[in-house]
């Protein structure tokens, strides 16, 4: 029969637990008494409710120490009372996104966990979410996180691998298909994202563009309405093809261009490095999975593409 123990005291024990892993001493009963206010049966009550569960298996090793011999992290996050995995993620549209979501909540929900996501522009904003501790995590490219790293300490990514962030040949240059720039060349750029600016930049800075604020998911609406002449998008999945709206997409052109998408290619997922619990849960993510899943979901966004596309003819 498992024993019964004050909430708090059960929460504050598993939430220590969770930061130790396999192999690891955990505190003696003594320093939680100390870490807890509470008394030696109450915590020796919280440990035992913990391993009956079945939340984590200790060992007792002589002078070495109580050891963690087995633990399930989801069970210890729900013990310590940590509520939903909240995770944010830059604006909803591109495939890769979706795929990445799709492959934290499930490799979550494996071990008990549900994650609530929230979604909003700007790499820097999303950062400080986590730094502040709004949020457990955020995703962000890899070069978005090295450039604001310095300046917000602590903050560590587990690295999804090339192509996690923007897949092989999805940042694309948008312009008219039958119009001409008049005059000085109008080029469309995100000032709210760190790579959207970057690959602006980088692209069309050699030809003393003037630049108007666009939010990158809006690039191809801009370039039709006559707003701006031309932008880097993001390729996601349109009601009607661009094509066939009169849009022409093309490669980015320029070398310094292609230099930017080597660095922002692979997808971080962001947390604080001194928050054992959340870094124990990520690591149920498997890069293979989000590789695996998003390769899914572009080739099924391909085929709807081509499909709408016969549509219309």
């Amino acid at each position: 029969m498992t024993a019964s123990v004050k909430p708090d005291v059960r929460a504050h024990v598993a939430q220590v637990l969770l930061a130790r892993e396999v192999g690891q001493r955990i505190p003696t009963v003594q320093e939680l008494q100390l870490s807890t206010g509470a008394g030696t049966g109450t915590v020796v009550k919280a440990l035992r409710n913990l391993q009956d569960s079945g939340a984590v298996t200790l060992t007792a090793r002589g002078h070495q120490g109580t050891i963690v011999t087995g633990r399930d992290v989801g069970q210890l996050w729900n013990a310590a009372a940590l509520g939903n995995f909240r995770l944010i993620l830059p604006p909803q549209g591109p495939v890769e996104q979706q795929g990445i979501l799709e492959v934290v909540q499930a490799a979550l929900h494996d071990v008990g966990v549900s994650v609530v996501a929230a979604f909003r522009p700007g790499a820097r904003t999303r950062l400080e979410d986590v730094y502040q501790e709004r949020f457990h995590a955020t995703v962000t490219s890899a070069g978005a996180l090295d450039r604001h790293r310095e300046n917000l300490p602590g903050l560590s990514g587990l690295d999804l691998g090339p192509g996690t962030f923007y897949s092989n040949g999805s940042l694309v240059v948008v312009e008219h298909a039958g119009r001409k720039p008049q005059g000085r060349l109008r080029v469309g750029i995100d000032r709210n994202s760190d790579d959207h600016q970057r690959l602006s930049e980088a692209e069309f800075g050699d030809r003393d563009p003037e630049y108007v604020q666009c939010p990158f998911v809006l690039a191809p609406a801009a370039v039709l309405a006559g707003d701006v002449d031309v932008a880097v998008w993001h390729s996601m999945p349109t009601v009607i093809p661009p094509e066939l709206a009169g849009l022409r997409l093309s490669p980015l052109a320029t070398a310094p261009g292609r230099a930017v998408v080597g660095q922002i290619s692979p997808a971080v997922i962001v947390t604080r490095t001194l928050d054992p619990g959340v870094n124990a849960l990520l690591r149920q993510v498997k890069p293979a999975d989000v590789a695996r899943t998003q390769s899914r979901l572009l080739k099924v966004a391909a085929t709807e593409s081509y499909a709408g596309s016969l549509r219309l003819h």
